[in-house]
């Protein structure tokens, strides 16, 4: 009798225990992106994922929220590999405030976020992408949208191991850089940190630039995208990381196989260009 007793306990130990890892399991098995990190009246605001473990008849319930009102709300089957996708058209009464916009999905007990920006005019709007010359070597692209003005150009800034970003502002606004990480990042022993934002009004000067705050309105495995607020006399924005990593040209490698057979690293202060 005992001896059933200790062998009833543990049965359900080990089921009380197969149950809370198969919840673990679930509370990671969800994503939800959307196709853009800004969108515009009129928009279509595209929103997708993966379920990792599919339950019958059960719905995914998707909704989009700003300043705590449902903006958005569907509910829908997913496909049977797992994914789902439901659009949103950003237009009519509701879609009010520009600024954050926020995405939950909800599938059995699983759930999770991401967001989006959202602005209701279009004027004075472009987007698209610039390639960073790094010298002596290669390139990468930076992907942008500006409000307000124009991007002239996305250099390195050789002083400070940065990135410079040259505009024109017409008005106020502001600017959203797509960051990849496997090019420029801000980290501190493999954890994200935060970047350091200058912006100038006159020529580029570092005494001419003073630090402003920023929003990180999206990251992911491949990108960081921050927004910068932009006054109408801005002429400059310097965006410091801790990192570059160019890609290398023929007399690089040989310059680096000449010199040292491992890496070099050239650092100044708490910011580093590499060389993988």
């Amino acid at each position: 009798m005992y001896r059933n007793r200790i062998l009833c306990i543990i049965f359900t130990l080990i089921l009380a225990i197969g149950i809370t890892i198969h919840t673990a399991e679930a509370a990671e098995s969800i994503t939800v992106e959307t196709s853009n990190d800004v969108y515009y009246s009129g928009d279509f605001v595209v929103i997708f994922g993966k379920v990792q473990t599919i339950f019958e008849n059960t719905p995914i319930t998707i909704q989009i929220l700003n300043q705590g009102n449902i903006i958005g709300i569907a509910q829908i089957q997913v496909a049977q590999d797992g994914t789902y996708v439901k659009s949103f058209n950003a237009s009519g009464p509701l879609w009010v405030n520009d600024g954050t916009y926020q995405v939950s999905v909800a599938y059995a007990a699983t759930t999770a976020q991401t967001s989006f920006e959202f602005f209701r005019q279009t004027i004075d709007k472009s987007s698209a992408s610039f390639p960073v010359n790094i010298p002596n070597s290669g390139s990468f692209d930076i992907g942008y949208t500006i409000r307000g003005g124009e991007v002239d150009g996305i250099t390195m800034n050789n002083d400070r191991y940065s990135l410079l970003v040259e505009i024109t502002m017409s008005s106020s606004g502001n600017i959203i850089l797509q960051l990849p990480r496997e090019s420029f990042d801000a980290q501190s022993d493999g954890v994200d940190d935060s970047f350091i934002i200058l912006v100038g009004k006159e020529n580029n000067e570092p005494k001419n630039f003073s630090q402003v705050e920023y929003e990180e309105i999206g990251t992911g495995d491949n990108y960081r995208t921050v927004r910068i607020q932009l006054e109408n006399d801005d002429k400059w924005v310097d965006i410091i990381g801790t990192y570059i990593i160019p890609e290398f040209g023929s007399i690089v490698i040989i310059i680096l196989v000449v010199a040292v057979s491992s890496t070099i690293i050239i650092s100044k202060s708490r910011f580093s260009v590499r060389y993988n």
